[in-house]
């Protein structure tokens, strides 16, 4: 798969690979979150994630960063395992398995159901968990790069393609990712 430079995440040639409508499972949670939309429905779904109220969350030197986040929205962090294997699999391209498509339905049904706030809340947590974890590794270990190295684009001729996020550790553009800020004061406390 061709690994292009992180330009192409400002060309609006190149577009999210985008996620069908759905109603269960991990593909309902893509067919919810800006990570697999474009345009306006795009600028609506990030602004609701951008009002999640994850800046709340204080860091502290015991606490891990998604069982912080899992009690600042109100869940167990008997949550964190779920939150896990639906990690593993959030992208498409990742090995799907029914495990991950029902510790998504745990997580929905410990949110209070299906909603666009139900939503939100679980992308910000998914989309976190691996971010962050490999963020605080790389500050604790002095390691360089991207926590997530890579990130994908449909080119204009319908090819999906892949996008070097060397120079762009948290993406660029309309698709940036959410809860830098907050990634960023975890790595750096828990470092």
């Amino acid at each position: 798969m061709p690994l292009l430079p992180t330009a192409v995440l400002e060309d609006p040639r190149y577009r999210v690979p985008a996620a069908p409508p759905a109603g269960a499972g991990l593909t309902w949670l893509r067919s919810q979150v800006p990570r697999f939309c474009d345009g306006p429905e795009h600028l609506r779904r990030r602004a609701r994630v951008d009002r999640v109220p994850s800046s709340a969350v204080i860091p502290n030197l015991i606490a891990d960063p998604t069982t912080a986040l899992l009690e600042a929205f109100g869940l167990p962090a008997g949550c964190l395992d779920d939150v896990a294997l639906v990690a593993a699999a959030y992208q498409p391209h990742a090995p799907q398995s029914p495990g991950a498509d029902a510790a998504l339905e745990r997580l929905v049904d410990a949110c209070g159901g299906r909603s666009e706030e139900t939503a939100a809340r679980l992308c910000l947590l998914v989309q976190a968990h691996t971010a962050m974890r490999a963020l605080i590794g790389q500050r604790r270990t002095g390691a360089a790069g991207p926590p997530v190295p890579v990130t994908r684009r449909v080119a204009p001729d319908g090819t999906t393609v892949e996008v070097d996020l060397t120079d762009a550790p948290f993406g660029r553009g309309s698709h940036g990712r959410p809860g830098r800020a907050l990634a960023e004061a975890w790595a750096e406390v828990l470092r």
